[in-house]
Parts: structure tokens; C-alpha cells; sequence
């Protein structure tokens, strides 16, 4: 196949995938959220209690939402988007970044995560020497983009993204796979090492202060690093994104309003992929 035709066609389906990734990106939180007050009804109905939402309204519980169903709908007008108006990239351009119904404004990350997802699909077939290794880099690289955009609007890291991509990059190790070149034990070691480096941050933290600081999500995020990037990576990651962390809790102080609490996996994920596509020297 020519090689042009060829990016192309990585480059389309970086695209789709993309889009499946804002799917992700918005759906996830709020399924999981879901689930959690299925499962608190459940056992408020076991104790004889009235779950809130039926003893407040008296209605039923909100149709299940999974990444399938329902389908892609307006966040403002809740409207279904016509198939025509769900081309990546294209739609919003066509639409001028508004809905085709009640004109509301659709946020420019849509297309953005589209179109970043072509790219590191190209880079990633470009760079890797193996389809498997191609559909590695791609996978790391999107699945930290996801992670990071999930805690920047929720604050918080679903164990469906984190868990994952440590196990995946345990697993790329152990057969010899590791887009770095890591063995399984330098693997192993970086996931140990960044799990307990911020274990060990949080229960400091939580002793001398008596509140929470850092979240799971984060000490999860950094061991699936640690998995990919191996233990040696770790302190110029750690030095990285707490520089960035600081300029993301100043923007949510100036900018959002909110003192306290902000979120560190973005900077954790940018971290990351700074230093897996441009290594620093040790």
C-alpha cells in the first residue's frame, strides 16, 4: 500500500478514535457515578429505606448509561446529533462549534482530542517498528490523555483508566514489548516505586494534617508510569509535574475560583508523555 494512503488511513481512524475518547471522557465519571447510587439504593432498600431519589420525587431511577446508549445527544438541549453532525473535526467546523438545534456552544476540546488523537496514532505508527508496538504507543499515550482530561473535570481518576495501563505495561515487559525497552523487573519496580512514593506522600500528609491530600487515582497513575517509563524516570517525573501542578492549582485559584483542592493527574499525564516521547538525560 502506498505509504501516504497508508497514514491516511492511520490518521481517520485516529480520528474515530478520537471521538470515541470524548465519549469516554464525558460518559465514564458519570456512569460510574451511576453505579455508585444503584448500589447505595440497593442496600437502602435491603435496610427497608427509601432510596433519596424516590422518597424526595417519587420517581424511578434514570435510564442506565453506558459509552453505547443513549445515543450522542446535545449536553445543553439534550437533542440526538444527527449521524452528519458526529464527523470528527469536520461537523464542529461546519457547525461553527454550535449545536444544529438549540445553537448552544460545544466546547473546542471535541476536536481537539480528535485531532490529537490522529496525530499521536501517525507519530505512534511512525515511530514504532511492529504494529503491536504501534498499537502500544497509541494506547499509552491516548489512555493518559483521557485520564488526565477525566480528573481536570471531575477531580478524581477512575481505577478503569489507571489499573489498566499498569497492568498493560507489566504485561508489554513481560513478553519483551516495552516501547522503552524496559525488562520485566525494571518494570515491576517502577510500578513499586511510584505506588509507594505516593503512598507514602499520603500517609505523611494525612498525619500531620489529619486530612486527605493526594488521591488514589494519583498513586495509581504514577505506578502505571513507573510500569511504562521505569523506576529511574520517577524523580525527573515527579519534578515535572509538581512544577506543572503548581500552575494548574494557580489557574483553578485565579481562574475557577476554588482554593485547596485541584487536580494532579493532568500534570502527572502531561509529565508522562513528555518523557516518553522526549527522554531526559539522567
Amino acid at each position: 500500500m502506498d505509504n501516504t494512503l497508508l497514514i491516511s488511513l492511520i490518521a481517520l481512524l485516529g480520528l474515530v478514535l478520537g471521538s470515541f475518547a470524548n465519549v469516554v471522557i464525558y460518559r465514564l465519571p458519570r456512569i460510574i457515578e451511576q453505579e455508585w447510587k444503584s448500589e447505595l439504593d440497593a442496600y437502602l432498600e435491603e435496610q427497608g429505606i427509601a432510596p433519596p431519589a424516590a422518597a424526595e420525587t417519587g420517581t424511578a431511577s434514570p435510564r442506565p448509561l453506558s459509552l453505547s446508549l443513549p445515543r450522542s445527544h446535545c449536553p445543553h438541549c439534550q437533542t440526538p446529533i444527527r449521524a452528519r453532525d458526529l464527523i470528527p473535526v469536520v461537523s464542529w467546523l461546519f457547525r461553527r462549534g454550535r449545536c444544529a438545534h438549540c445553537q448552544g456552544k460545544i466546547s473546542l476540546r471535541y476536536p481537539v482530542v480528535e485531532l490529537l488523537s490522529a496525530i499521536l496514532a501517525v507519530i505512534a505508527w511512525q515511530q514504532a517498528g511492529t504494529p503491536m508496538l504501534a498499537i502500544a504507543i497509541y494506547t499509552f499515550s491516548m489512555t493518559l490523555v483521557v485520564g488526565g482530561l477525566i480528573d481536570w473535570d471531575s477531580q478524581w481518576l477512575p481505577d478503569r483508566i489507571t489499573l489498566p495501563l499498569m497492568w498493560a505495561g507489566l504485561f508489554l515487559a513481560s513478553i519483551g514489548q516495552n516501547p522503552l525497552g524496559l525488562s520485566l523487573s525494571h518494570a515491576v519496580w517502577g510500578a513499586m516505586a511510584g505506588y509507594l512514593v505516593f503512598w507514602s506522600m499520603a500517609g505523611i500528609f494525612r498525619a500531620v494534617t489529619g486530612r486527605d491530600g493526594l488521591g488514589g487515582g494519583d498513586t495509581k497513575l504514577l505506578a502505571a508510569l513507573g510500569a511504562w517509563l521505569g523506576g529511574l524516570v520517577l524523580p525527573q517525573l515527579l519534578l515535572m509535574s509538581s512544577l506543572l501542578g503548581l500552575g494548574i492549582a494557580l489557574w483553578f485559584r485565579l481562574r475557577e475560583g476554588k482554593q485547596g483542592e485541584f487536580p494532579f493527574g493532568p500534570a502527572l499525564a502531561v509529565s508522562g508523555l513528555i518523557l516518553f516521547w522526549h527522554p531526559l538525560p539522567l
